[in-house]
């Protein structure tokens, strides 16, 4: 069964959780309207389900926003937070909040000793892979084949891998193949009705 995980664009502003749409270019995440009280609610179930809680303040500043980790509190949700990670001293911090799983980008990381060491830590990180026009965000703004990219997560341990097109540039037949060479590959689509739905995967995260 198709696990479907909300993702809200979120910023703690003026004593509160605010969120609103966002415009995304590359890595770059900005707000297109003012951010508001978020109303978002878990539907009423049997299981807690997740929610993907963008950090839109640190993605900006490179810089985790602990006013946000802090203070974000969904009530029958389990929150997945997508922060800047530099080091495995970051990975620490985020779980000191309502973090269930840390989503951590890779081109935000100082190296790669970082994501072997938030592997080792916890086994509640999750890769999220940045894409543009098809190829993976580096750090430097350098890109790499999304394949390969893929494959170094993989070789860490990483079971669960976030694929984030940020410009919808992945194909149906792009995200067939991936599903079929890497089944534990999440998908995060800006939209809900995006092609990713009908390439088997188990999760996916799409923009509320």
């Amino acid at each position: 069964m198709l696990m479907e995980i909300p993702a809200i664009y979120a910023v703690f502003k003026g004593g509160e959780v605010k969120t609103a749409p966002v415009n995304i270019n590359g890595t770059d995440i900005s707000f297109i309207s003012e951010p508001a009280p978020t109303e978002y609610s878990a539907d009423e179930l049997d299981d807690r389900m997740p929610v993907l809680v963008a950090d839109v303040r640190g993605l900006g500043k490179k810089e985790l926003d602990d006013r946000l980790l802090m203070n974000m509190s969904f009530p029958g949700s389990d929150v997945w937070f997508l922060t800047p990670i530099k080091d495995v001293e970051d990975v620490f911090d985020c779980f000191m909040g309502s973090t269930v799983k840390l989503l951590v980008p890779y081109h935000m990381t100082r190296n790669d000793i970082v994501m072997e060491e938030a592997y080792e830590v916890t086994e509640n990180c999750i890769p999220a892979l940045f894409v543009s026009h098809g190829r993976v965000i580096c750090r430097g703004e350098q890109t790499k084949d999304l394949a390969s990219a893929i494959a170094e997560m993989e070789r860490i341990g990483f079971a669960e891998i976030v694929v984030f097109d940020t410009d919808s540039t992945l194909s149906t037949d792009d995200w067939g193949s991936l599903h079929e060479r890497h089944p534990g590959l999440i998908p995060f689509i800006r939209n809900r009705d995006g092609i990713a739905g009908d390439a088997g995967f188990q999760k996916i995260i799409y923009d509320l």
